[in-house]
């Protein structure tokens, strides 16, 4: 969708701010990660009132997180070389 010739009129708000953003002439990677892969973020972005846009800082995870993340971390493999 970000590379089509229509992308700048597409219905999402998201896709034609991401074009918007592009082309500020920027060096700009964009990586999709599936929700599968990123479980927390996905549940906490499911939990959170849209219509607020005020920044909230977590100091500990909330409680239906914490599997999530641990699940996460044990899944994660470093790469040291």
């Amino acid at each position: 969708m970000l590379t089509s010739p229509l992308a700048n009129v597409n219905s999402s708000s998201l896709v034609r701010a991401t074009v918007k953003l592009c082309k500020r002439g920027w060096s700009v990677d964009l990586i999709w990660i599936v929700r599968s892969s990123n479980q927390a973020a996905d549940a906490l972005a499911k939990r959170t009132d849209v219509s607020a846009f005020d920044t909230i800082d977590l100091h500990t995870p909330p409680e239906f997180l914490r599997p999530l993340l641990s699940h996460d971390v044990s899944s994660f493999s470093f790469d040291l070389a």
